[in-house]
This record gives structure tokens, C-alpha cells and sequence, in this order.
């Protein structure tokens, strides 16, 4: 599919928060793909403390759709530079407004996205609910439905979090890990495995019980392992997993998030059959899914006695009709996603896919094989917004 719309130049606005640029690109890659427009990918100052709570607040003057009210936003934001860097692509042959489109993900890149496309008079596209701003003034929101956005022509839900998973170039990964540390057993499973943050807990203690039933299931069922934490993952909970892989093996391949920066998962997923995921990452798993793969969810340990009960009662109260469903927060907010992902088969839990795999036990899997390109949030975002886009007029 090929789109002539005039598109020259996608940018992205970025925080350098790997999530959030995986989003971005993610998208930006799609629209490139569809229109062979440039991508271009522009930092936004790192401000903190109290000037960072200031000039976040102070965002909400944005929506007022003023010119003048973004340049005295940007400007006190440390974001000219950026604009500046815009101008003069613009200048240089990348043509008129109309020709870019600006793309971000998290709030504070949103804010930076909305600012410079209120002084250039060109698309803003944002991915995720920004705070402050809300998705109002955009002109395309990208949002998770377990967001529960407010329904608006501006707006798209999307199942789990787009992101940048292509399927040749996983297979292409894949491929060369399978190179670097090959397998000896019949079967590959990748196991990514995330950490710590305000709903999740992944200690050494779940370490030694979870991931080594994984250990003890891979035995049995002659299977390979190829690891990866993320940098969220705790130094005892990777000590924990170092210390039970020594010696074993079928980890063939194992990198720890705090001792390279190197990030593994394309590769794990274009390598291997089946992929067992953490819950406390939504993109993990959807990185998962999008790669054509059923994820496996590994349940692990909640943050705090205190929420957990908390957000079992809002959700017993949802439940009820006592509150509107937008009022979930915490861990039932983010299993709304993956009971999406499980309605269209994509998911299923670790306990149910260790019942299914003794119930079938002696029937041979076709690892490494990747379903059909059915599934991919960020190509239908960029179908979407190009479909869009020649409605597009900035008044």
C-alpha cells in the first residue's frame, strides 16, 4: 500500500524513554513506509525539579490553540532550539506545514509536539492520554482502549501499545542469534522478564519459585532458553536469575539488562517458538503478539498490601455499576488489555499454557514459526492518520 499525500517529513518528538520512542518509531515507521516520507527524530530538553513541575503546569495554555501562547510556552521550556532545527528543514526543501507531521508519545514530549505544531500550522500526533492537555487539541490521539478514552473523531484505541516490530527484520535477528548461540534441544522459548514499578513487584524470591518452573518445564519438555531482563529488573532479582542458570545448559543465551545495554527481544522473538512474558510490561506483550506469537503471561508480585485491596475494591465497584469503568487503576486496569489480547487468541496465562502443554505432551511444535501479519497496532495508527490526513486543515 502506497499513499500520496504530500508527506515529506515525520518527526519525532522524544523524551528518550525507550517505551515511549518505541512507540513513536513504531508508528513514524509505518507512515514512512506508506509515503517514503524522512523520519526525523528531535530530543526535548530534560528539564527538572521544580522548573519541570512548573512548565508542565503551565502546558494547559496550550490547548487555547494560540500561536502566541506556544512560542511563549516554548521559549520558557528551553524548547527553541527545536524549533529552530524544524524551521530550517522546512527551509532547506522539505516544503510547506503540510508536509510534516509531528509524532510523540508521554506527556511531556506531547506538550513539545502540541507547542510546535500550533507555531508551524501542522499535524500533532499523540500516543497516550498526555496529562495536563488531555487528547483534545491533537489532531489524531493514538490511546490504549484500557485508557477508556472519551470516544471523538480525533481519536483511535488500540489493543495493547503500538511499537516497532517488523517481522522480516525479527526473523533476520533472529537468525543471527540463532547463529551466535545455537540451540541443541528440539524446541526454543524466549523468557522476558521486566521488574519493579508502581503495580509490580519482581523479587529474587518470585525469581527462584516462577522462573524456575520455567527451568524445570523446559527440561521436561526438551526445550531451550534465551533470556533477557529490562533495566527495571532489580540487581537481586537478576543475581537470583544469574545464579540459576550457572551451570544449566539449556540457557543458551541469557543478557542482563544492568550489565549490557544491548537490547535482545527482537532477536529472542524472531528466534524462538514460544514466548513467555512478565505482565508488568503492556509493550512486552504486545511486542509479543505483533511478532505473531500467543504471549505466555507470567503473573508476578503486586506493590503493596494497601493497593492491592484499594484497587480490588474500585474494581468491585466498576463492577457493580458504582463507578464508570475509566475509574479502574493499577493492576484491573492493565488486565483489561490482556484480557483483549486473550479474547482474540493472542494471550493466555502461564498456569493455563502449562495445563495445555502436559495435556498434549508428546505432540511435536512447530517453533520458531511466526503466524500470519495479522496483528500490528502501529500500521493500522499510520493507515488511520493517512486516511485522515487529507481532511487535515488548521484553521
Amino acid at each position: 500500500m502506497s499513499v500520496e499525500t504530500g508527506l515529506r517529513l515525520v518527526v519525532i518528538i522524544s523524551d528518550s524513554v525507550r517505551g515511549h520512542v518505541n512507540q513513536s518509531r513504531g508508528v513514524a515507521s509505518w507512515l514512512s513506509k506508506r509515503t517514503g516520507a524522512e523520519v526525523l527524530e528531535l530530543e526535548i530538553p530534560q528539564l527538572k525539579g521544580f522548573r519541570r513541575f512548573k512548565v508542565r503546569r503551565s502546558a494547559a495554555r496550550l490547548s487555547d490553540g494560540s500561536k502566541k501562547t506556544a512560542l511563549e510556552w516554548l521559549a520558557a521550556a528551553d524548547g527553541e532550539g527545536a524549533l529552530k532545527a524544524l524551521d530550517r528543514r522546512l527551509r532547506e526543501g522539505e516544503g510547506p506545514p503540510s508536509s510534516l507531521i509531528l509524532i510523540s508519545a508521554g506527556s511531556m514530549p506531547a506538550f513539545y509536539n502540541l507547542a510546535l505544531g500550533r507555531i508551524l500550522r501542522c499535524p500533532c500526533v499523540t500516543i497516550m492520554t498526555p496529562g495536563v492537555t488531555g487528547t483534545a487539541p491533537f489532531d489524531f490521539a493514538i490511546v490504549p482502549e484500557h485508557d477508556y478514552p472519551r470516544a471523538a473523531p480525533n481519536v483511535m484505541t488500540t489493543v495493547g501499545a503500538p511499537n516497532l516490530i517488523l517481522r522480516e527484520e525479527i526473523r533476520a535477528a533472529g537468525e543471527t542469534l540463532l547463529r551466535e548461540y545455537p540451540p541443541k534441544r528440539g524446541h526454543r522459548w524466549g523468557v522476558l522478564v521486566g521488574g519493579d514499578d508502581k503495580n509490580y513487584r519482581v523479587t529474587a524470591s518470585w525469581v527462584y519459585e516462577a522462573i524456575g518452573e520455567i527451568f524445570r518445564e523446559a527440561e521436561r519438555g526438551d526445550a531451550d532458553l534465551y533470556i533477557s531482563t529490562s533495566r527495571r529488573t532489580p540487581p537481586e532479582a537478576e543475581e537470583a536469575l544469574r545464579r540459576m542458570a550457572s551451570g544449566r545448559d539449556n540457557v543458551r543465551f541469557m543478557l542482563l539488562a544492568s550489565a549490557d545495554p544491548l537490547n535482545p527481544v527482537p532477536a529472542i522473538l524472531g528466534a524462538c517458538g514460544e514466548i513467555i512474558v512478565t505482565e508488568d510490561s503492556v509493550n512486552m506483550v504486545s511486542e509479543s503478539v505483533t511478532a505473531g506469537h500467543r504471549a505466555v503471561l507470567l503473573r508476578t508480585e503486586r506493590a503493596g498490601v494497601l493497593k492491592k485491596r484499594l484497587q480490588a475494591a474500585t474494581s468491585m465497584m466498576v463492577s457493580s455499576g458504582l463507578l464508570p469503568p475509566r475509574a479502574l487503576w493499577g493492576v484491573p486496569r492493565f488486565d483489561l488489555a490482556f484480557e483483549s489480547f486473550r479474547a482474540m487468541g493472542l494471550l493466555i496465562d502461564f498456569k493455563d499454557w502449562l495445563n495445555e502443554r502436559r495435556g498434549i505432551a508428546g505432540i511435536s511444535v512447530d517453533e520458531g514459526k511466526l503466524a500470519d501479519d495479522g496483528f500490528n497496532e502501529a500500521r493500522r495508527a499510520a493507515d488511520w492518520i493517512l486516511s485522515n490526513l487529507p481532511s487535515f486543515v488548521r484553521l
